[in-house]
């Protein structure tokens, strides 16, 4: 809270000093504080002035608080670092505010702290840059570049500094790490589908059970064999065909699947808050879509339906769900990373059955298949819409991309090959006319 401090001058002139404490220096253990004159009305009677110096002082300490009077040349960049993360807490989603707060204490804060916001130039943010060179990766140097320009922006904004110095500095990066995107195949994406199919044996290691007397006794190790639960064919199937984020596919509900229309609605996504899994808004408002289900998906997805009802009339009262697509054992919302981690598995699993069985993978045509993210699958159905021609800016509504220009900028590079494949069939369409007009 301002304090304020009437003072009358020798002519009779009533002022008063307001006094606004900022924040402390951590270099010196001072505190930093702004003061100010305010001349009232002075013909208005003491309590009129005093009112009037009060207001005056909270709209003037509200500015300060804001950041709008934030002198660059004398906070230091941690000090900044704190203020800027506490403005941004209440905007960003839970899950995004905490990777901020990593970002900014680990690797920024550390590096420039010390530093006075107005004292950090171009050279400084690039020495830093290449700080970062070996010990992170291209794509996280970029989100901390992302986070760090984002900050100078709110510097510019409260008037600390006049110029953005991350707009002018160079980023280093890895150059001999792969920057690409990592996604299936066409042909690939077909093989992951057949392989949700496919049983692998799994060996259960020896563990101690109790038998009906409440006798314990040990268990030896044994084979088993596996196969993907329904759920979780049906979590990546969507993932491949409709190109869904994992948030939005994990939010889910039987409600948002239209068979009839042969359609499914996105409006909401399973995020990380302060406790737990909390569902969110998507992404961005275009996040907010429906998006067609091919014609294969329809019966898998009333085969699952069926599972579905039926283990929750077995459950009775002991079941918890409120109709999320995928759950856990009492039908609660799956966790939120459950999905990724069977992902993998499934995916090594099969990786070792074509090592270990290469004659019946050959027979089968199938092949050894990239260890891409749970993420890629996203990425893969971008590439398939590509590969069957569907046009970009059709692709961009399935992944809710605001603008079509977005989704050229993160699969220009894996749409090339496909593009080359487009060209020669158009030269080949071109040669043909041309024959027949010869």
């Amino acid at each position: 809270m301002a304090s304020l401090q009437r003072k009358e001058k020798k002519n009779g002139e009533v002022v008063y000093r307001i006094q606004v404490s900022l924040w402390y220096d951590k270099e010196t253990g001072k505190r930093k504080d702004k003061v100010i004159t305010f001349k009232p009305n002075q013909n208005a009677s003491m309590k009129q002035q005093e009112k009037e110096a009060k207001k005056y002082a909270i709209e003037w300490e509200d500015k300060l608080k804001n950041g709008e009077s934030y002198e660059g040349e004398e906070m230091s960049f941690a000090d900044f670092a704190e203020k800027w993360l506490e403005s941004r807490k209440e905007e960003l989603a839970y899950s995004t505010y905490i990777g901020y707060v990593q970002i900014v204490n680990n690797k920024i804060v550390p590096a420039l702290g010390q530093y006075k916001v107005a004292r950090i130039k171009p050279p400084v943010i690039e020495e830093f840059y290449k700080s970062l060179v070996g010990n992170l990766a291209n794509g996280s140097i970029q989100k901390v570049k992302n986070v760090l320009s984002g900050m100078f922006r709110t510097a510019v904004r409260w008037q600390m500094i006049q110029v953005n110095p991350c707009r002018d500095a160079k980023l280093a990066k890895n150059k001999d790490e792969e920057t690409t995107l990592k996604y299936f195949t066409p042909e690939q994406s077909i093989m992951f589908l057949k392989t949700l199919d496919m049983e692998f044996e799994t060996i259960i290691r020896g563990h101690e059970r109790i038998d009906d007397t409440g006798k314990p006794y040990l268990v030896a190790d044994y084979t088993e064999s596996r196969k993907l639960p329904l759920q979780l064919k049906v979590f990546y199937t969507i993932s491949l065909y409709c190109g869904l984020r994992k948030g939005e596919t994990l939010a889910l509900h039987w409600n948002d699947i239209d068979f009839e229309n042969k359609t499914i609605s996105i409006s909401k996504s399973v995020g990380k808050g302060e406790e737990g899994a909390v569902i969110k808004k998507p992404k961005t408002k275009t996040s907010v879509r429906t998006v067609g289900m091919p014609d294969l998906l329809i019966p898998l997805l009333k085969q699952y339906k069926r599972q579905y009802n039926e283990y929750r009339l077995q459950l009775g009262t002991a079941w918890q769900g409120d109709g999320n697509l995928f759950i856990q054992d009492d039908g609660k919302l799956m966790g939120r990373s459950t999905p990724y981690q069977a992902y993998k598995r499934h995916i090594r699993r099969y990786n070792e059955w074509v090592r270990e069985n290469p004659e019946e993978a050959k027979k089968q045509q199938l092949e050894a298949l990239p260890e891409i993210p749970l993420h890629g699958l996203r990425h893969s159905c971008a590439t398939l819409l590509n590969y069957l021609e569907v046009n970009i800016i059709d692709i961009s509504k399935i992944l809710g991309h605001a603008k079509s220009s977005t989704t050229m900028d993160i699969y220009a590079h894996s749409f090339e090959g496909q593009n080359t494949e487009a060209a020669n069939k158009l030269n080949d369409f071109l040669m043909n006319n041309k024959r027949k007009q010869a």
